[in-house]
């Protein structure tokens, strides 16, 4: 491991379309290449970041192995649920796949626990805690690969809902994906209210790492002006100032189920990414209460092809 212990980051965001899923696969791709061991886990019930990787979700349910439904459903431990890609990103890079009932698990846990009061294995003071007890299932299974990764990157639905928030529950640190667009800006204020009540609930640990500014335009004032907004809102500090240009080569990578530092003309984009993540490692090495990484003078540079 080339951290002192593993660090969970969860890419959140409520409204769809501003990067969640490409920014986590890519963050972890770049990671990956710099030599980082690193799982990324997809919450999300379209299952996006799980079939860019071309994972089939009926093979795997043909094959009997096991997806995150069962960390929710049966408290499965993430290192029972693990995709491995062998020497794909240089054996640094896994997967917990998603899985597309996802969005049914809290109504099927709910069900369960009205049986229980039914039949009195529980009764209606002890719902509470059962139901806290669900939320904190994805951390209890993502302590598994702790020590073992030196990330765990979590990409999240486009809404507030259970899923979002176990994956806040069980993070170390957040990013915030948004695009250059007011209806982006809109919605934040709702999303850092219900980071507040995690912290205070459930996770009084988790930090925001940082805000990420993808399908970026330089050359357009509305864009520069967005970028200088949310230093306004978060402080420069907790902006990143490494943004992601648009481009089209990122769906092109998606459609054959590469990342962008596989795709054979991405080369520029997948850049932009371990910039990022140099830009990260930076942050670290200077103290700030960013991220604890190490110096990225001790990672050396990796060519992008």
């Amino acid at each position: 491991m080339k951290f002192p212990k593993t660090q969970v980051l969860a890419f959140v965001n409520q409204k769809g379309g501003c990067g969640k899923t490409s920014s986590t696969i890519s963050v972890g791709a770049a990671f990956a290449n710099l030599g980082f061991k690193t799982c990324i886990v997809d919450t999300d019930p379209q299952c996006n970041a799980t079939e860019t990787f071309g994972v089939e979700l009926d093979q795997l349910a043909n094959e009997g192995k096991f997806t995150l439904a069962d960390v929710y459903l049966t408290k499965k431990p993430a290192s029972d649920v693990l995709v491995d890609f062998g020497d794909r990103f240089g054996g640094n890079l896994c997967l917990i796949p998603g899985n597309r009932g996802l969005s049914s698990v809290y109504a099927r846990l709910e069900s369960d626990l009205q049986r229980m009061i039914a039949s009195e294995e529980a009764s209606p003071l002890d719902a509470d805690d059962v139901r806290s007890e669900y939320r904190l299932r994805l951390r209890k299974s993502i302590d598994s690969l702790r020590n073992n990764f030196d990330l765990v990157l979590i990409d999240t639905p486009p809404n507030l809902d259970f899923l979002m928030t176990t994956a806040l529950i069980a993070a170390d640190w957040f990013i915030i994906p948004v695009f250059p667009s007011a209806y982006d800006l809109n919605g934040l204020s709702t999303l850092t209210r219900t980071v507040e009540k995690v912290r205070s609930r459930y996770n009084p640990i988790l930090k925001l790492a940082g805000v990420l500014l993808g399908n970026y335009d330089r050359s357009a004032s509305l864009d520069r002006q967005i970028h200088d907004l949310l230093k306004k809102k978060f402080g420069e500090q907790l902006v990143f100032k490494t943004a992601i240009g648009r481009s089209v080569r990122h769906r092109e990578a998606t459609l054959y189920h590469q990342t962008i530092f596989e795709h054979p003309e991405g080369g520029p984009q997948a850049e932009q990414y371990l910039e990022l993540v140099r830009e990260m490692l930076s942050r670290g090495a200077k103290g700030a209460s960013v991220m604890p990484l190490p110096e990225e003078e001790a990672l050396g540079r990796v060519a992008v092809g």
